[in-house]
This record gives structure tokens, sequence and C-alpha cells, in this order.
């Protein structure tokens, strides 16, 4: 076969080499492995973990010549955009997940996809983007954590990305908190970008994880070879977070969502009482303004044109008048 490792590489900083890491594991034990041994020593371990790099092409030619693969499962694996879903094949099963985006720059909820090859002598991985939660799991390994099978190592890699998910989601219900706390205490100044922010990280953070929780519901329940008793009941229980956490961005989605009215009807409730501000202002110097226009006017005959005091007379009434007015609006409840 086809070796990633030696055949020429494309040149650009991005692409990166084809092989991120692999393992061979016997009776549960894990060896990290070249690609070297990967190809040529494959047979010798109860299954291998092939984790790969689709930015460069010659992993995209690589899985595209396996012959094991089915057409539909390669091309699932070199998928450009993805959400979490799984396919069952005659040979093996596609699942694909999302997890945080932890690279640096990025935002969390731009979440990273995985896309993976299972059975039950071969695992392959992968990914267009740096997954932590895939470095968490060879970590693990590294480490003498056992893995007695394909399936096992699957649902420790499900486990892996929810457990890296979970503290988003939390950040997001704190930041609703927050936000909920500041109007109380602060009112609305400021808080309309705030708040956008936090519902678009909710809608994000929900595209893939209600996905996520449907697509590990069905490995849950898949009867295949891949997955023993054990194994069905932690991916049940890695579903069961997922589902928590997917009610989790709802409820925080329809906080956030009251929130946003909260502040339409206090910015509306601040529209209006300025409005009844202008319109008594304007009530009030309505009739002082046709007061001030009839007696400007340069006609023959005005009264008080000849007394002295006839000015001050005048603005003497339109201040009477203007207490008045504003007497009456008090009665009434205007102000």
């Amino acid at each position: 076969m086809t070796d990633p490792a030696t055949s020429s590489m494309p040149t650009d900083f991005d692409s990166g080499p084809p092989f991120v890491f692999g393992f061979g594991f016997s009776n549960g034990r894990a060896t990290e492995m070249r690609w070297e041994d990967a190809a040529a020593h494959a047979g010798e371990y109860d299954f291998v973990w092939l984790h790969l790099n689709m930015n460069n092409e010659v992993a995209k030619r690589w899985i595209r010549e396996q012959s094991n693969i089915p057409f539909a499962a390669a091309s699932a694996l070199l998928a450009g955009e993805t959400r979490p879903r799984v396919s069952n094949f005659e040979t093996g099963l596609v699942v694909n997940l999302r997890g945080v985006n932890l690279n640096e720059g990025a935002e969390p909820e731009d979440m990273v996809s995985i896309r993976i090859w299972a059975t039950p002598t071969r695992v392959i991985t992968t990914r267009r983007r740096r997954l932590m939660a895939a470095q968490d799991l060879r970590k693990s390994l590294m480490d003498g954590v056992e893995v007695q099978t394909s399936g096992a190592l699957l649902a420790r890699l499900a486990a892996k990305l929810t457990m890296r998910t979970e503290p988003y989601v939390q950040e997001i219900e704190e930041e609703v908190d927050d936000l909920e706390a500041a109007m109380l205490d602060e009112g609305s100044e400021g808080l309309r970008p705030k708040l956008a922010d936090t519902r678009q990280a909710a809608v994000h953070f929900r595209r893939f994880v209600a996905p996520q929780r449907d697509a590990l519901n069905r490995l849950a329940n898949d009867e295949s070879s891949l997955f023993d008793a054990h194994t069905r009941t932690e991916l049940r229980e890695i579903a069961d977070r997922v589902t928590r956490m997917t009610e989790d961005i709802d409820a925080a989605r329809e906080r956030a969502m009251v929130l946003q009215d909260q502040l339409t009807d206090q910015r509306a409730e601040e529209m209006n009482r300025n409005m009844m501000v202008l319109s008594v202002v304007a009530a009030i110097f309505l009739p002082l303004g046709f007061l001030t226009g009839l007696f400007g006017i340069n006609v023959g005959g005005m009264p008080g044109v000849e007394t002295p005091i006839a000015f001050w007379l005048v603005v003497a009434g339109c201040g009477v008048l203007g207490i008045g007015l504003l007497i009456i609006f008090r009665l009434i409840k205007w102000l």
C-alpha cells in the first residue's frame, strides 16, 4: 500500500504531515506506532488505530486506495463539511462526531469534526483541524489505559469529546446567569451585544450537539459485533450526558430569548416615556404659543399697547397657564 509518511507531500505549511499518530492494541495494551509499523505489522495486533490529517493530499489518496473501505465510506471520511451521524456498512461503521475547537484564535463553538471508520480490526480517524480530544485519548493510552476492542476505543473517544464540550456548555449557562443579574442590577445598558454573542454561541453549539446526541444513541443501540454489552452501556451513559447538554443549551437559549424580550420591552418603555414627556411639553407650549402669536400680530386695536405693564401681565398669565397645565397633567397621571 502507499506510504503517507514517505510519499511526496504538498509543500504548503497548513497541510501538515499526513500521518498524525497511530497505535496497535494487543490484549488491551496500546503500543504507539510509526506509519511503517502500522502498514507492515498491523496483523500482529488485535486491532490498530490510525489518525490521519485530511489537509494532506497523500492521506486523502491513501484513504481512496483502501480496497476494504467502501466508496461511500471513503467519501464520508474525506467530506469537507459534516454533521454528527452514523452509517452502517457490511464491512464496518462510519461515525462523524464533533468536539469543541480549542485551536489558537478559534471560537470553541466552531466545533471540529472527526470522521471515523471502524471495523473489528482497524479504526481510522481523520481530521482537518487539530482536535484536543484525540490528543487526550492518545495521552491516556500512552499512560497505560487498556482498551480491549475497537468499539471500546470509539466509546472512549466519544467520552473525551463530551468531556471537552461540557465546560463550554456550562460557560454559556453562566454567561446567561451573569446577563440576568446585570439586567436586574444595572439595567439594559451595554447588554445587547453580550446577549447577541451568547445566543450565537448557544445556536452554534446546538447545531452539532443535538445531532451528536442522536448519533450516540444510535451507536448505543447498534447490534454489530463492534460493541459488547459493557461498551453499549458506556455509550448510553455518554449519550445521556450529551442529552443533558442539549437540554441545558435549549434552556440557555430560551432564557436568552426571554432576556431579549425584556430588553426590547425596556427599550419600548423608555421610548414611550420619552414620547410622553415630549407630548406633555408640546401640550404645555401649544396654548402659550397661541397666546404669544395672538399678541404678536401687528394690527390696530391690540389691548395693552399703551399700557407699560401689559408685557409683564402677559408673561405672568403665560406662567400661570403653564403651571396650571402641569398641575392638570400631574392629576391625570401623565407625569
